[in-house]
């Protein structure tokens, strides 16, 4: 994902795709497809309790945070996303016997088992993951943040109206806005705050300010503090716009 918090793929050589594709061409002679009972969106534990202990979306993000989205089926491509920022090398999964292993497309190689424990947990290697709902691939952060830290009621502290933030980006009872998207992705991104965009859509959205105190969400527009050309590199909390009070 970039600075803005869009996702971005990185496109291999030439070169590499035709090393992959021998790679692959070679496990599909050696394994038989088959279906994934655990195909979905996973997060490691580590980024899960870090989210969820400081909910500060941009202390969460690590270099021990990562996250993958296992396909429906054995020898389909898929690849590791290390801090919600850039994407590991290409990789499939196969079925040995009972088991699921991941296969490394640059090498041919076995990187990691895969232990599977009811469904909605996982351990890869030594380090274990926690299913989320459904990826939404039209969110920044695959609907990450939605589900782990914004989804629920809240009640306004201006008013006795009840705000909903749903887990597809969507709001109701915030005025005019009707959409959001947390920012996820701090790398090369110059800020001294959290961020979430807000808009009557998801093709209008601006940058607020994000704090969590207690069971409060508050939301601030932001002070921009310096600028190198049209964007600023330094920032802070401004104009305290909404307290919200999580209801459930």
């Amino acid at each position: 994902m970039d600075s803005a918090g869009h996702g971005t793929v990185l496109l291999a050589d030439s070169t590499d795709e035709t090393n992959d594709s021998i790679s692959l061409s070679k496990l599909k002679a050696k394994f038989a497809n088959a279906a994934i009972p655990f195909e979905g969106l996973w997060v490691n534990k580590h980024y899960i309790d870090e989210i969820r202990r400081r909910k500060s979306l941009r202390e969460a993000q690590d270099t021990e945070t990562r996250c993958i989205v296992i396909p429906g089926h054995t020898l389909e491509v898929t690849r590791w996303i290390y801090g919600f920022h850039e994407g590991g090398e290409s990789m499939v999964l196969v079925k040995k016997g009972p088991g699921y292993f991941s296969y490394s497309l640059y090498n041919g190689r076995c990187i990691d088992t895969f232990e599977v424990f009811g469904n909605a947990k996982l351990k890869i290697g030594r380090e274990y993951y926690f299913r989320l709902g459904a990826e939404d691939s039209a969110s920044s952060d695959l609907g990450v943040l939605e589900q782990l830290l914004f989804e629920g009621k809240y009640q306004r502290q201006d008013s006795a109206a009840t705000v909903i933030f749903a887990k597809d980006g969507e709001i109701q009872g915030l005025d005019s806005l009707e959409s959001y998207d947390p920012v996820i992705d701090y790398v090369d991104f110059p800020t001294n705050v959290d961020h979430i965009r807000l808009g009557k859509d998801k093709k209008h959205l601006n940058d607020y300010g994000l704090r969590f105190v207690g069971d409060t969400m508050m939301i601030y527009s932001i002070n921009c503090l310096q600028h190198a050309g049209r964007d600023f590199v330094s920032d802070t909390l401004g104009q305290l716009m909404y307290a919200l009070r999580r209801l459930e």
